[in-house]
């Protein structure tokens, strides 16, 4: 059994879970922008290094990664976040997300906003199912947010709602990365409720593997163009 493994059931009826979170904060709806474009994202997945668990099942009850990005001086309006998983199951149709600034180890810092939201579950063409684990990759996006950032630093955390099988955040080392920072400066912060686990290092979790350890994961934020060339 891999370190995080968790058992259950591979689904989720979701009406129950969508009424007992009502009081989480979540970004208004907004009218959809003429052009998307990807504000950061961390990299593509890299085998040979080690995962994390990423999953939500209630408030209390979850295992999830927090990964930075930085916003430039311009501000960012957020309308959709993501993130790569490898996952044994392809029903999923929502997602816990949060952004919070001011974190590090030990420190859950602030949360800017969040929500459970509906989202897809797509898969991502040319990678392979995890060696040894009958997982395939995909990406779970949620959209038609309207999150409005300053600029600094925040984390962002994008885990798939449900509980059963092996679902985890896939780790990069930047290929392909957009924004700063391009997948590499080991940031990533863990929080495990079962194991008592809170804003923990993710490099003091991870073993190191072929590549090392797993410090940063593929995530990513979509923003309006225009926020970027207006400034608003």
């Amino acid at each position: 059994m891999r370190p995080g493994f968790f058992l259950g059931i591979g689904g989720l009826a979701l009406s129950g879970l969508l009424c007992s979170n009502t009081g989480q904060r979540e970004a208004s709806a907004g009218p959809q922008p003429a052009a998307v474009v990807t504000g950061w994202y961390n990299g593509d997945w890299q085998p040979g290094l080690p995962s994390q668990p990423n999953w939500f099942f209630k408030e209390g009850e979850f295992s999830r990664v927090y990964d930075d990005f930085v916003v430039p001086p311009s501000g960012w309006t957020v309308v959709g976040v993501f993130s790569n998983n490898h996952m044994d199951f392809s029903g999923v149709t929502n997602a816990a997300w949060e952004i919070r600034r001011d974190m590090a180890p030990g420190k859950g810092g602030k949360k800017v906003a969040s929500g459970l939201s509906r989202a897809t579950q797509v898969p991502i063409p040319g990678e392979p199912p995890s060696p040894g684990a009958p997982s395939a990759a995909y990406r779970i996006q949620v959209d038609g947010l309207h999150v409005r950032l300053a600029p600094g630093r925040y984390w962002l955390s994008v885990a798939p709602v449900g509980r059963g099988g092996q679902w985890y955040a896939d780790a990069t080392l930047g290929k392909n990365a957009l924004g700063d920072p391009p997948g590499n400066n080991g940031r990533a912060l863990v929080t495990k409720t079962t194991f008592g686990i809170r804003f923990a290092d993710a490099g003091s979790l991870s073993p190191p593997l072929r590549f090392g350890k797993a410090q940063d994961f593929s995530q990513g934020v979509a923003i309006d163009a225009a926020s970027v060339n207006n400034g608003h």
